[in-house]
């Protein structure tokens, strides 16, 4: 096929094409609405899984925090000898409230009962939120060295959402007595919003901008058609106009 054949032939389907959205041109508004639509969702998934990928790297990085912990701990046991004879107990407690006093992180250290031995701070301002609030994951707690568990936080002065914890016991080696245990948490809150602020506003300036353009190129179009559809035959298009 040459060059100008597949340029008639397109020109042609271009033609029908134009013909058929001209008899009834809502079809283009209605196109230009699903581009807008597709606009806010794609920007409206593309930030949700930007915070979910931020929530996890926080998730990960606390975790790690822990079993740093931990893993000092077992090695002192294991190289000292002394878990019945050093105060581990007040070495964890002042590490783990430092971890509780974050910005929207949950921290606490517990004996082998589950009580508390670390100071506390206030993960939200009116909430007194602990693992102990939550039986079934005390219960998981009882059974596991280690774990993880999501708790539906819903109680008057926070928003409702998932507060995802990780537990570990400490030392590992499950023979040995009075034993420590601690729980950690954190959720979307934990999270400094102020970048993801800064995108979702660019994003819905970006939209605004691209619907208003996208509305004025539809009116100047159906605009440029009419006026084409009015002068028929030949000479439908300007001539070249030279001073």
């Amino acid at each position: 096929m040459s060059v100008q054949k597949a340029w008639a032939r397109a020109a042609e389907k271009f033609a029908n094409a134009w013909a058929w959205l001209r008899k009834d041109k809502k079809y283009l508004f209605f196109a230009a609405f699903l581009v807008l639509i597709a606009f806010c969702g794609y920007f409206y998934f593309a930030l949700d899984h930007m915070q979910e990928t931020l929530l996890r790297e926080k998730i990960a990085d606390r975790k790690i925090d822990v079993d740093t912990i931990c893993d000092t701990i077992d090695r002192f046991v294991e190289v000292d000898n002394n878990w019945d004879t050093y105060d581990y107990a007040a070495v964890a407690s002042g590490t783990v409230a430092m971890l509780d006093d974050m910005f929207g992180t949950y921290a606490e250290l517990f004996d082998q009962n589950i009580k508390n031995l670390s100071e506390r701070s206030q993960t939200f301002e009116l909430v007194d939120f602990s693992a102990t609030n939550y039986p079934e994951l005390v219960q998981a707690m009882r059974e596991n060295d280690r774990g993880e568990w999501t708790v539906w936080l819903d109680e008057p002065g926070a928003p409702p959402h998932n507060v995802y914890i990780y537990y570990r016991w400490v030392p590992t080696d499950a023979s040995l007595q009075n034993r420590l245990l601690i729980a950690l948490g954190v959720s979307k809150h934990t999270i400094d919003n102020n970048i993801s602020a800064w995108v979702a506003y660019g994003a819905v300036a970006l939209i605004m901008v691209s619907a208003v353009f996208i509305v004025g190129s539809v009116i100047l179009l159906c605009r440029l058609g009419t006026i084409y559809t009015r002068r028929g035959g030949a000479d439908r298009w300007r001539g070249k106009i030279y001073s």
